[in-house]
Parts: C-alpha cells; structure tokens; sequence
C-alpha cells in the first residue's frame, strides 16, 4: 500500500481548510482528525491476507450498494423515501498491497470487537481484534465515505474504538405482520450499520406461526394463517380486512437467514413463545390447551387468556420437539422462550394443571409457569444453551442462569441483576419502538401506532445502570429496541419506526458515557442521515425539526 514520495507529496498537497469534520456514530473510544486530505479513489481497493477478512470485504461491498434511484418516492405507509445522489466507489478486493486502498489486519492484542482505523496519505489501515473488529470498524468507514463523497477528499484519522456492552439488539416481530426474506435481509443490514449485534426474532404469535417445524405441519398449514385482520386499534374497531392473511418462513429460508447474519457478524436468537401467545399452536394442535379447543388463530391484537397447558406431559413432548428442530436452525447461544403475558385463568379451572401442581409441591399458578420455565431450561441446557425470557418469569421464581429481558420498564432488570441473574435492558419506556415519536402525531402526520410516546431524547437518555451498585451493573449484558408490528405492516414503516432512533440504542449500546443530547443529533444528521439517504431508508425526520 506504499506509494511513491511523488505521491505522497500530491495528497499532502491536497489539505484543505474546507475539509468537513468527520462524525461518527456511535461516538467511538478515541478519535483524531489531521489537516491531511486524499483523494476519494474510483475505486476503494482492499488488502487482506485472512481468508475470513477476504470474505468480509465481498459482504461489505453488497452493503454499500444503493438500494434505489435518487429521488422522492412515496411509500405504502404513506410516507417519503429520500434517495440522495451521492455516488459510492465500488468496493474491490485486490492481491496486490501496493495497489490497496484499504489494508484489512487482524491484531490479537486487541478486544474481539474492537478496531483501530487508520487515514492517511497513504489510505487506510484497519485493524480488528477479530472479524467482527473489523466488521464494526468498516462500518465506520461507510460513514466516512459518505461524508467525504460530496467534495471527493477524504480527511486524516485516527480512531480506537470498542464496545461497552458485548449484547446490542434489536428485535422485529414477524407474526402479527410477516416480512419477506429480502426484507428480513435488509432489515439486518440496517442494524449492522448501527453496530448491532444481536437480532431478536420473534416468530411464534397468538396470530401467526411463522417457523416451519418438519415433525408438526400444522403449525404451518393452520397456525400461520388467520382469516382476517382487525382495522385500526383494535380495543375500540369493529372492522376488519376480511382478507385472509399469513406466511412463514421455510427451514432452507431460515438457514439462508441466518447464514446472511453472520456474514455480518450478527447473531439471531430465536424466540418461541411459551406458555402464552400460544392460540396459533393451539389451533393446529388443539390438545396443547387445557380445553382441547376448539381454537382459532387470534385476529385481533391483545392478549388472549388461551395458554398451553402445562399440566399435560404431551406439552412438554412437543415444546422439547419443537425446540429441537430450532436448535439446528439457530447456532445462537441463547433461546428465547418469551414468559410473558401468560394469564393463569386456564390453569386455575384446569383439573390437570391443579394435579401437577399438587404432584409437584407448587403453591400457585406462577410457580406453575415457574416449573415450566425451568423444565424447558434443563432442557436447553442439556443442548449446550440457555434461556431469555421476558421479566414476568422472575414472578415465580428462576435459576440464577436464566437470563432476563427487562421489558415492563427497568425495574425488572434491576430487581434479576440485584438477586443475581443476567439482564437485558429492553424497556417499553425508552425503547418500544412501535411507540409514537411525537406528543402531535396527527398533526405531524405519523402513521397509526400502539400508543405510547417514545422520541429520540428519550431513547437517548436512557441509563442502563440505574439505581445498581457496580457490582449489580456487571449482571447488565446489553440493551435491545423492540419493533412491535401489531400496526407496522410494510417495512417502510418498520424503517420510519426504527430510524433514528436505533441511532441513540447504538450509541447507548456502544459508548461508555454520552454527551450532550442536542450535540448527538447533530453528528447524526452529519453521519447518519446521508447513508439513510443513500440507501434510501425512510427515516423519521422529527427530532432533525426539533419536534418531539
């Protein structure tokens, strides 16, 4: 990658005072801008020896692909799709050093995610502790280039940079409204861009089935499609699309699925929901239920009182069935068994459950579900995994190796991590984002939602560790943003939900300390709103208008 002195004397030439200030996010451990300016190549050429790095650039030059033409488009949800016009060199992985842009290295000595980016009149040197250093480092870099592509020069830089938390999610329900495999895949490339590293799939729903279990066909013929869909908020709606609606993914599509997240080191962890959220495998197998039915796939949203029966061994059988096939499916160390929202009222008139209870010592309802959970748990375990439940599974007890996902506020979280057990942070009050962005939605002309009010200040402000001592905040792994779709059916409107404010959890996720809030939207209107344009996300606009 060296050049001739002649050159190097032509780069150094080229530093100018108008050069742009580079932002990055998330703000990164340590960064340093020199007055030295290169020319943006034709072509981003790259070096790397590891056969893994190799590979990483091919998967790097696919996301920096612009998705459409520039321009304005309207959207299905009624919204504006903003194309820019900025242009992007083609990525292309060369043998030769001397010819490289962009020399790629693995250092040992650094953290697994860790990088260091290097930008000089020589080009650019990223090292990673590992491939996934790498990764994240690269995608620092995306958002150099997009910065520099409007006046053709690319600044000096120096940057050391490492996450603050090893889990950083996102979650994105595909059962109340499905999502194609491409949309799937693009929905991951948009949280690889924030530095992301987890995605949580929800796909088991009181109104769709969306995973196909080989041993069960029914789950899919019958529990992945309901007969019509409520219109509206459907606590106050007596309307529906009479239409029938549904769609699940096929095992080969889920294995394609999780291979493409890798590739951009991100990991799925798949939830299948139990003992609540159930009616869809009820109505394929109506005898998991305490009634025996009959049951039909839930139209509406809400909560339904129908659960598995969790006094019958035949439960048991097939949730062990089921999550065999989902092991193979997903490498993922964790399983997500959900928990929540699992109301009591069929155990308590079930002649069954009350015996298993008696049989097993329980005193009530909750211990029921309690002695679910850890008959699942040994189970996983016994698979080499572990569970993920949501925070009503603290309610009749847990082992101290379940892991908990702090939903209903913080509190939750902060009550596992004071008896010992590992947490993610995923509150509803700051990081539910199929919550309303503004205070006005109808006048700011948002799309139907939940409820809620959720803005970009407010996911920002969010502080994991709140009232833990430091000995409590080690049991925090991370922080996830949930995209609920009971009213998100297009994935223009997932996009609108979602951008910015995956801005703040990547920032919240990945930098040790934040600044000052104001400080924040700005360098992501200088960063990140350029490459939502390239791409062509359909990004909210509101806190870039100061509307909250």
């Amino acid at each position: 990658m060296k050049k001739t002195l002649i050159a190097i004397l032509a780069s150094l030439m080229l530093a100018s005072p108008a050069l742009k200030a580079v932002e990055i996010v998330p703000a990164p451990v340590s960064m340093k801008e020199s007055k030295i300016s290169v020319e943006m190549p034709k072509k981003v050429t790259v070096y790397a020896v590891d056969k893994d790095l190799k590979k990483l650039v091919k998967t790097w030059s696919s996301t920096l692909k612009k998705n459409y033409k520039a321009g304005v488009y309207d959207t299905p949800a009624g919204l504006k799709r903003i194309v820019s016009d900025v242009k992007l060199p083609a990525v292309k992985f060369t043998k030769n050093a001397k010819k490289a842009f962009v020399a790629l290295e693995i250092d040992a000595t650094l953290p697994e995610e860790a990088y260091t980016l290097e930008i000089s009149a020589e080009g650019a040197k990223l090292c990673g502790g590992s491939v996934k250093g790498v990764w994240w480092g690269l995608q620092t870099l995306t958002q150099v280039l997009v910065q520099s592509a409007p006046s053709g020069k690319i600044g000096g830089l120096s940057i050391q940079d490492q996450p603050h938390f090893a889990y950083r999610g996102a979650m994105l329900d595909c059962c109340r409204h499905f999502y194609s495999v491409d949309e799937v895949k693009g929905w991951i490339d948009m949280i690889a861009l924030h530095k992301l590293n987890t995605f949580h799939w929800h796909l088991t729903e009181d109104q769709g089935w969306r995973i196909e279990i080989k041993k069960y066909p029914l789950l899919t013929k019958v529990g992945s499609i309901r007969k019509r869909t409520v219109i509206g908020l459907y606590k106050t709606s007596k309307e529906f699309d009479e239409n029938p609606y549904g769609g699940y993914y096929t095992q080969k599509q889920i294995k394609d699925i999780v291979a493409y997240a890798a590739d951009r080191q991100i990991t799925i962890i798949p939830e299948i929901e139990m003992p609540g959220h159930a009616v869809a495998a009820l109505a394929s197998y109506p005898y998991l239920g305490c009634t025996g039915g009959p049951y039909e796939v839930r139209q509406i949203w809400g909560i339904s009182k129908e659960t598995f029966c969790l006094g019958k061994e035949s439960t048991y059988e097939f949730l062990q069935d089921v999550l065999d096939e989902v092991c193979e499916l997903f490498p993922s160390e964790y399983i997500h068994i959900g928990g929540d929202e699992a109301p009591r009222d069929a155990w308590k008139a079930c002649p069954v459950c009350q015996a298993k209870m008696k049989a097993e010592g329980l005193k009530n309802e909750a211990e029921l579900q309690s002695y679910q959970l850890k008959r699942i748990e040994a189970y996983l375990n016994s698979k080499g995994r572990k569970v993920i439940g949501w925070d009503e599974i603290l309610e009749g007890g847990v082992t101290p190796s379940a892991t908990i996902m702090s939903w209903r506020g913080p509190k939750g979280g902060i009550a596992a991590a004071k008896q010992g057990n590992d947490v993610v942070m995923t509150p509803n009050s700051y990081f539910y984002l199929d919550y309303y962005q503004t205070k006005e939605r109808e006048a700011n002309g948002e799309p139907l939602a939940i409820g809620g009010h959720v803005n970009l200040r407010k996911c920002y402000a969010f502080d994991p560790y709140d009232q833990l001592t430091a000995e409590e905040g080690a049991h925090i792994k991370g922080v996830q943003a949930n995209t609920w779709c009971e009213y998100i059916c297009t994935m223009d409107h997932v996009e609108h939900m979602d951008l910015p404010r995956f801005a703040a959890l990547s920032e919240v996720c990945w930098s040790e300390s934040r600044g000052d809030y104001d400080e924040f939207v700005k360098r992501v209107q200088a960063s990140l709103v350029p490459l939502y344009e390239y791409k062509g996300y359909v990004y909210a606009p509101y806190a870039f208008k100061g509307i909250e």
